[in-house]
């Protein structure tokens, strides 16, 4: 019997065929279907506020980003956040138009690439954060210069992303049907299954492990540069407010991009973190989430909501953020005597600062 066969829709109700994150869904169709249609109107809405930020940065602002700093900033965020859109689409598009699955190895690359482009496109703004920490006096971590920091993240997205290419390719290639029945008959029947099982559980902890690593590593740096990049930027602006070297309509932009700053930060460090946790959960959970049990059923459809909607609706905040802040700025730009009082702009010297 062909593969596609077992697609059928009285095979699937004989057998039982377990949901599995990255491929056909053939149980709870309807549950899962609404979840990524719902991922589906997320993913067009951060595609289109994200190319409409690219367009107004680079038609209007006239921002160079074919540069090395170019690319290490939010410009360098937006392209890479496109392209995790494009592949959430495609993805998303691919489970609910597919009757059956043709080839694995595709299957699984359509699933890990959204989250792959999503983790560069992090790790590139934090290497901009990097190279715009200051240093002051009383810092208690230590801070490696811009080219250091270029090189130690440059060599780390080249280890994990190698990792992940070559696992994908593995994963894909040891999954197949009979894995994901819950019908021992169907899995007797399978002469590479003994044999393909245990590389597939090997490869499964190996890729997903790499990449919770990878994004636990992210979240770590991302949470101690943000740290050291905010409280930098307050005291330098402080010192220069009573220095007299800037004037007064000027903090009120700064203040906001400080704003924005700490949005972006604050989405990429929850982002970078639930995807630490969720992954590492997978490389645990995906030998058993076939299991006909009602926990494992359940299990699956957190896993499945956790994986489709959290991270697209965080990069939709962090979409906003950047909104809010262009155009807060421009607004305060044109108009600076309109926002001039506004209480939430006003420099608030804290006593730390007064010492010092």
């Amino acid at each position: 019997m062909q593969i596609d066969q077992y697609f059928q829709e009285e095979e699937i109700d004989n057998n039982i065929c377990r949901w599995n994150l990255s491929v056909y869904n053939c149980k709870d169709d309807v549950y899962f279907r609404s979840v990524y249609y719902v991922k589906v109107v997320i993913a067009i809405c951060v595609s289109l506020l994200d190319s409409v930020l690219i367009i107004y940065r680079i038609g209007i602002k006239r921002r160079n980003i074919i540069t090395p700093y170019g690319i290490a900033s939010i410009d360098g965020l937006l392209i890479f956040t496109s392209l995790y859109s494009y592949a959430m689409i495609f993805h998303s598009i691919n489970i609910l138009k597919g009757e059956y699955v043709e080839n694995f190895i595709v299957q699984e690359f359509s699933f890990q690439s959204q989250y792959i482009f999503l983790l560069i496109a992090i790790q590139i703004y934090l290497t901009g954060t990097l190279n715009a920490s200051p240093r002051y006096q009383g810092s208690k971590f230590y801070y490696p210069r811009p080219r250091v920091a270029n090189i130690i993240s440059f060599v780390t997205l080249i280890i994990w992303l190698s990792i992940e290419i070559v696992g994908i390719y593995f994963v894909g290639n040891t999954r197949n049907f009979f894995y994901t029945s819950s019908n021992d008959d169907l899995k007797m029947k399978d002469s590479v299954f003994h044999e393909n099982k245990e590389k597939y559980i090997r490869w499964t902890y190996v890729t997903y492990h790499t990449f919770s690593g990878a994004c636990l590593i992210t979240f770590i740096l991302f949470f101690f540069f943000g740290i050291n990049l905010t409280k930098a930027a307050k005291r330098s602006l402080e010192d220069m407010y009573r220095s007299k070297k800037i004037k007064s309509n000027v903090i009120i932009p700064i203040q906001i991009a400080l704003f924005k700053m700490k949005w972006i930060n604050g989405a990429c460090n929850i982002i970078m973190l639930s995807f630490s946790c969720l992954f590492a959960a997978m490389a645990f959970c995906e030998q058993y989430i076939f299991n006909i049990e009602n926990y494992i059923s359940v299990l699956s459809k957190i896993l499945c909501i956790s994986m489709n909607l959290i991270p697209p609706a965080l990069a939709f905040i962090v979409l906003l953020s950047i909104v809010y802040g262009e155009a807060r700025t421009d607004i305060i730009s044109v108009f600076p005597s309109t926002h001039f009082e506004e209480d939430e702009y006003q420099m608030n010297y804290t006593r730390q600062s007064q010492e010092i």
